[in-house]
């Protein structure tokens, strides 16, 4: 069992006192998203679990709790993004805080289980074509050395989320502005050593030379671990997608970094209130039972 730590919420960022509480207790308690009365037990012993896949933006509030977790398999799938806080309005700095947690987890852990995404890509006015390519680049050289791949996917305009993407200004990068972008930055990346990937884009991106990849890698896991994993792929997932099957343990509407094209927060105010309930020993993300 591969646990996914977490799609749904920034778990490294603000929930790490709790996950590393669930740990210590060895089971975390899931409610399902469709059906909120319905809750899952999750063993966490290491016995039972093949790897955890971490989320974040931030992962400075973990860096301190990296003991908690060392006797698993794990990677971490690290977001630093070309955006300031007209997007991501809930992130530290990135010059000050985030980037730096990135660069110490690297040489903590290895370049090799730090995957920087940068992802999603979106237009506005201000972040257009030529301001991606600069960010990018920028981005490349501060963190050459301290993850070997990047993952890029392109913003989808999911309907839970059109009010954002309207108030933000935000487009869908499409045509040809979208592959010439991925070639910039696919050339751009490779100068430094780092490999451009992609999970569930299109096979025009692949045709560049942008490599197919899984988000939840079983492999990757496996040479972590120093044995194959076999588990399979996750069918509950989009098309196209390449991720091994796991367990999610984190919660919608809960992740504070107020990112205006996120599908898992609908509402600030639901999104400040769960938090609010937020409770470090209980053994759910949100609340009691």
């Amino acid at each position: 069992m591969i646990i996914s730590a977490s799609r749904r919420t920034d778990i490294p960022a603000f929930y790490s006192e709790w996950l590393v509480n669930r740990l210590r207790e060895g089971f975390v308690l899931v409610r399902n998203p469709v059906n909120p009365s319905q809750i899952r037990r999750v063993e966490l012993a290491p016995e039972c679990v093949d790897g955890f896949v971490f989320w974040t933006k931030n992962a400075a509030p973990m860096l301190p709790k990296l003991d908690a977790v060392a006797a698993f398999p794990y990677y971490f799938q690290y977001t630093i993004t070309a955006y300031d806080s007209d997007i991501e309005r809930g992130l530290p700095s990135k010059r000050d805080v985030v980037i730096p947690a990135f660069r110490e987890l690297a040489a903590r852990v290895g370049a090799e289980r730090v995957v920087w995404r940068y992802d999603p890509i979106l237009f506005t006015p201000r972040y257009d074509f030529d301001y991606h390519i600069r960010a990018f680049t920028r981005l490349c050289g501060l963190l050459e050395g301290s993850t070997r791949r990047c993952v890029v996917s392109f913003v989808i305009p999911y309907k839970s989320i059109a009010g954002s993407f309207r108030a933000a200004g935000i487009e869908v990068p499409t045509g040809d502005a979208r592959l010439r972008l991925a070639e910039k930055l696919l050339q751009t990346a490779a100068e430094r050593g780092i490999a451009l990937c992609a999970c569930c884009e299109s096979p025009e991106l692949y045709a560049l030379g942008v490599s197919p990849t899984a988000c939840v890698d079983s492999a990757l896991l496996g040479e972590i671990a120093g044995r194959p994993l076999e588990v399979k792929r996750d069918k509950n997932q989009r098309d196209g997608c390449n991720c091994a099957a796991s367990v999610d343990i984190g919660a919608y509407n809960t992740c504070l970094n107020g990112c205006a094209y996120c599908y898992a927060n609908h509402g600030a105010r639901r999104v400040a209130s769960n938090a609010a309930a937020h409770d470090a020993t209980s053994p759910l993300i949100v609340g009691n039972v």
